[in-house]
């Protein structure tokens, strides 16, 4: 009278659970805001007021020294930076090693688990003229720096690393390569993290122009 049952097909349901370094790459992923109204800093690294008669002296001894971090630090440059940097002038080597073609204006960074830390930065010159916000979870302020960078088509590679505290700021030099191209970069700023992000920026100008 009825039919039986037992002929039916047996039916599954398969459930796929996301693993979990995908759910941590989705979850970690930075994002990038363009703040249209971001303007480009105007400070100058160092400027000086009016010189005395003293200081006056004392710069047209520094202007072709051989070593102008040291002229105006008291610390010498890395070896193969200063062989480069040998005579300049300090506007012509900041210039050359530290152009603002691409700069880190604000970076705030906060502790996270596993050592890992978010950062929050503004950069001008990322994305052409327009100011960027970016939103980064990494384990230090280089691997941030470089993955942004990465991500926008800039990849630097860092070859040496020299970081020194000058008065109330920081200085990082590296020498970093991209491909064939190699070159020395700096970046200033006013802590640790802030300075090595500048030096990666100057550094992907240098590289890819």
């Amino acid at each position: 009278m009825f039919e039986s049952q037992d002929n039916r097909m047996p039916t599954t349901t398969m459930i796929r659970f996301a693993r979990p370094e995908e759910a941590d790459a989705t979850r970690n992923a930075p994002t990038y805001t363009d703040q249209p109204g971001l303007r480009r800093s105007t400070a100058v690294t160092y400027r000086e007021g009016n010189p005395t008669r003293i200081e006056k002296r004392r710069q047209r001894t520094r202007v072709f020294s051989e070593d102008p971090f040291r002229a105006r630090f008291g610390k010498r440059l890395p070896t193969g930076m200063r062989q480069e940097a040998r005579g300049m002038e300090w506007r012509k080597f900041i210039a050359t090693y530290a152009p603002s073609a691409l700069r880190v204006e604000s970076m705030t960074a906060t502790r996270r688990a596993a050592g890992r830390k978010s950062y929050e930065l503004s950069i001008t010159g990322l994305r052409g003229n327009a100011g960027t916000r970016v939103s980064i979870t990494a384990m230090g302020a280089s691997s941030a720096m470089t993955q942004i960078l990465a991500d926008h088509g800039r990849r630097v590679e860092v070859l040496e690393f020299h970081q020194y505290d000058i008065f109330e700021a920081t200085v990082t030099f590296i020498f970093t390569q991209h491909k064939t191209a190699k070159c020395w970069a700096v970046g200033f700023g006013a802590d640790r993290d802030s300075s090595i992000a500048a030096a990666l920026g100057s550094a992907a100008t240098r590289l890819h122009g």
